[in-house]
C-alpha cells in the first residue's frame, strides 16, 4: 500500500477516537428501531459531515445521519487528486486486519508454502463446489509462495450437514487430511468434540462480510470473493 492511502488510513482512524455530542442520544434511538438480535457496537464520525458509521455485532457497518432519521446502506468515496478512493473499503480492510490478526493459527487448518511470499486466510466451506476446486489446486498455491489457512463458514448454517461434516474436520486428530478427504468427497470416520472454533470462525465470517465460500482474506484485510486461480491470485496480492 502506498504512502498516500497510509495517510488516509491513519486520518481516518485518528477521527474516529473522539467523541461527539449527541452520540448517546441517535444510539438509544436507533436501539428502538433496529431489527431484533442487532446489537450496537459503536457509533463513530466519517470524514462527511453529519454522517456516522454505525458498527453493529456480526453485521457489516453502515451509516447514519446526525439526527438519527436516516440510515444508509452503501459506500464512501472521497474525490482526490488521484481520483476517486473508497473510503468505506479502506476503513474495512483495516478492520478485517485487525479481526483476522486475532485469530490464533491453531485454530486454523494450515497449507504453508515452503517458501511463503503471502499468507492468506480462507473461509470455506466443505460441500462447496469452487471451495472444493481451490482445495484440489492446494498445491498451485504453495508453490507460487502462497501459504493458505482456512477458517471454517459453513454456507448453510450452524444447523446444516455441512456444519457437522467441518466440525468433523476441526475436531479430527489429523485435520488436514480430514479436510481434503471431506472435500473430495471421500466418506471420512469422523469425530467430534465441544471445544471446536467452527461457530466463532462463522461469527467472525459474517462480521467481516463473508456472504459465500470460498471468501480469500489478505494480510492487508482485503477481501476476495470466489475462487481465484493461483496465478491471479498471486497477481492480485503482489499488486
Amino acid at each position: 500500500m502506498n504512502k498516500f492511502l497510509n495517510i488516509i488510513i491513519i486520518s481516518l482512524l485518528s477521527m474516529n477516537i473522539y467523541a461527539f455530542d449527541g452520540k448517546d442520544e441517535i444510539i438509544t434511538k436507533l436501539t428502538t428501531v433496529l431489527p431484533a438480535g442487532a446489537k450496537i457496537i459503536d457509533l463513530t464520525m466519517t470524514p462527511v459531515a453529519g454522517i456516522y458509521k454505525l458498527d453493529l455485532e456480526e453485521m457489516q457497518s453502515v451509516y447514519v445521519s446526525s439526527d438519527g432519521e436516516f440510515l444508509i446502506i452503501g459506500e464512501i468515496f472521497q474525490i482526490t487528486n488521484q481520483g476517486l478512493l473508497n473510503v468505506t473499503e479502506l476503513e474495512r480492510n483495516e478492520e478485517r486486519k485487525n479481526i483476522i490478526s486475532s485469530l490464533d493459527n491453531s485454530e486454523l487448518i494450515s497449507f504453508p508454502a515452503e517458501n511463503e511470499l503471502f499468507s492468506v486466510v480462507v473461509f470455506t466451506d466443505i460441500d462447496c463446489g469452487y471451495c472444493r476446486k481451490l482445495h484440489s489446486e492446494i498445491s498451485e498455491y504453495n508453490n507460487l509462495g502462497i501459504s493458505v489457512n482456512y477458517a471454517a463458514f459453513p454456507r448453510s448454517g450452524l444447523q446444516s450437514e455441512s456444519y457437522s461434516k467441518i466440525v468433523g474436520a476441526w475436531c479430527s486428530e489429523e485435520p488436514a487430511q480430514t479436510l481434503t478427504g471431506l472435500k473430495q468427497g471421500r466418506d471420512m470416520n469422523l469425530s467430534y468434540c465441544e471445544n471446536n472454533p467452527v461457530e466463532k470462525h462463522y461469527g467472525i465470517g459474517r462480521k467481516i462480510g463473508v456472504t459465500g465460500t470460498p471468501a480469500i482474506i489478505s494480510s492487508s484485510g482485503q477481501l476476495i470473493p470466489g475462487y481465484v486461480p493461483a496465478k491471479d491470485l498471486l497477481s492480485r496480492l503482489q499488486g
